[in-house]
């Protein structure tokens, strides 16, 4: 089975100075410079050294969970990917108002994807 890393490429994602400043709570001119690794974004800070910070803390990953989600053109392909996020939310930290999301936006494609399906059948017999 694909992993989720495999499917969302993080370092796609478009980290700000400014937003990770926000993130961490800290003033921007407290980040000399951040790093987009396979795994975690690493951030050079003035005031304490590096720190991590796992992708999956971060609203780009939910977005790119949400825009995946929305894009699965096929059931097979919405179930798979449906697959990589329980694996995932079961070894991963994940807010659980972000799961009820995308649980809920899960859901809601699949019944786009029936409607679709029970249309084009009725209109094509």
């Amino acid at each position: 089975m694909r992993k989720l890393l495999q499917t969302i490429n993080p370092r796609q994602f478009e980290i700000s100075l400014s937003y990770l400043a926000t993130y961490l709570g800290i003033p921007p001119d407290c980040i000399l410079r951040f790093e987009q690794w396979a795994q975690v974004l690493f951030v050079h800070r003035k005031d304490r050294g590096g720190q991590f910070i796992s992708y999956r803390n971060l609203i780009h990953w939910l977005e790119a969970c949400v825009q995946t989600i929305r894009s699965c053109e096929t059931h097979q392909a919405l179930q798979e990917f449906g697959q990589q996020l329980k694996t995932e939310i079961e070894r991963f930290t994940y807010a659980p108002d972000a799961i009820a999301y995308l649980r809920r936006l899960w859901q809601q494609r699949k019944a786009q994807l029936d409607l679709d399906l029970n249309l084009r059948s009725f209109y094509n017999p």
